[in-house]
């Protein structure tokens, strides 16, 4: 492939876009839209809740389980570099994003008829076929990734994308808890539909959900820009990012940051499985803690919008952390609350129970609903803050560029599990606090930076 010097721009013939202000609004509903489907379809397949619940039903080894979390990480990162330098100089991204979003709902499909075909007569070889399929839908995600993103940022105003967000966030919230509701149902005794069935439902719905999301978003009528494409060797690409690590101090302290979250989360894959296998919960609670954990979700958005419009992003980076240790800490507490009955209300006639101690565990998924949030909005708002003006993709892709070795954590955590068991490995992912709370307080202020 020819390349280009430093100086050579291509501009595609096309006029410039004036958005209308009815065409603004037809896509801020079609992306909210859009969003409700895509957390609906996730969670009814949740990387963290139903499909470590189901792995573990096929394999005994908590290798296995991990694994499912790594492919999450990895499929997400690997692509994004690569895709991002093949699509830069095409004028339109749709074709692009159709194509990985069909393919997404595809995989779901298969996955789901597989199940049903496979996944309880020959459970080892249905496992390797799931892991690859996975494997192929989470680097669809990826691909994914990066026209949506240019596409949004084509069609929506700057000043209309943070409302945009968190009411799409909002929407796909309440759809993500109504998913867990039918995950309760499905997986309950009261559905009538036993394994491998249950999760096969499951998994058709996502493929439903998913596709359905695509057609809303090829709905978008996408303009034809200006394109601007600077050629250059991966090789020296990648070194433009790595030089950032050296130059710039907050960013360097935001990538290691990232990699100590990793630690302190790795755990999270095997919260439900732990529950099911040392603690003797119920099947049926996974969709209770899919439901609780996106409640947490929904309802934090509210709060960290608050909190950094007046303290800043470098503030939810800090409370994140500290929630995210609540959410280590609470799984390691559990095997000391007790379980019993508790009818606080029947003096009053009114027949109702709970138990403290899945109340108690529940906790793990509120605090850990919040942290993401808050990492997630402060990550993000923290790093377009940092970044010079004319550097923004770089530091956003690189950013996640430097996450793709975090994605074999969960594997690790699966070894450690099967060598140590659970709660030995809940206590290595807590060794990673102090080093993470060291690191979110060493941050600087990225707004007074760019007001230099």
């Amino acid at each position: 492939m020819r390349e280009f010097s430093s100086a050579h721009w291509r501009r595609a013939p096309a006029e410039p876009y004036e958005p209308d202000p009815a065409e603004v609004r037809r896509n801020r509903r079609l992306l909210i839209l859009n969003g409700g489907l895509v957390f609906m379809s996730m969670t009814l397949a949740s990387s963290d809740m139903v499909l470590p619940a189901f792995v573990q039903s096929l394999t005994a080894s908590s290798v296995a389980v991990g694994l499912v979390g790594a492919l999450m990480r990895i499929g997400w990162a690997w692509p994004q570099i690569f895709i991002s330098r093949i699509i830069e100089s095409r004028r339109r991204k749709m074709p692009f994003l159709l194509l990985a979003g069909g393919m997404r709902s595809s995989v779901w499909l298969a996955i789901a008829g597989l199940t049903y075909l496979m996944g309880g007569r020959q459970p080892f070889y249905f496992l390797c076929c799931f892991l690859v399929l996975y494997a192929i839908f989470t680097s669809m995600m990826g691909i994914w990734n990066v026209p949506w993103m240019d596409i949004v940022g084509k069609v929506v105003p700057p000043r209309d994308r943070s409302r945009l967000f968190a009411v799409r966030r909002l929407c796909g919230g309440i759809t993500a808890m109504a998913a867990g509701g039918v995950i309760t149902f499905v997986l309950s005794d009261r559905s009538g539909v036993a394994f491998p069935a249950n999760y096969a439902a499951l998994f058709l719905l996502a493929g439903l959900g998913n596709a359905l999301s695509v057609f809303v978003f090829s709905r978008i009528r996408e303009p034809v820009g200006p394109v601007r494409y600077l050629r250059q060797p991966l090789s020296n690409y990648l070194n433009s990012g790595l030089r950032l690590l050296k130059n710039d101090p907050d960013y360097r302290r935001l990538c290691g940051m990232q990699v100590l979250w990793s630690f302190m989360m790795m755990g999270a894959p095997f919260y439900v499985p732990y529950a099911i296998t040392d603690l003797g919960f119920g099947l049926v609670y996974v969709g209770v803690f899919v439901s609780v954990m996106q409640v947490s979700t929904v309802l934090s958005n509210a709060l960290w919008a608050h909190v950094g419009h007046r303290k800043g992003n470098r503030a939810l980076l800090v409370y994140g952390s500290y929630l995210m240790a609540l959410s280590v800490a609470v799984p390691l507490l559990a095997a000391y609350v007790p379980s019993l009955s508790f009818a606080p209300l029947s003096n009053w006639g009114i027949d109702w129970s709970f138990d403290p101690h899945i109340v108690f565990y529940a906790l793990t998924f509120v605090f850990s609903g919040f942290a993401s949030s808050a990492m997630f909005n402060g990550r993000m708002a923290y790093v377009l803050e940092l970044a010079p003006e004319n550097r923004r993709p770089t530091y956003t892709s690189f950013l996640n560029m430097f996450a793709l070795p975090q994605g074999f954590l969960p594997v690790l955590a699966g070894l450690l599990v099967a060598w140590i068991s659970y709660r030995p490995m809940f206590w290595i992912a807590l060794l990673f606090v102090p080093p993470t709370v060291f690191f979110v307080h060493r941050l600087g202020d990225a707004g007074l930076r760019r007001s230099d």
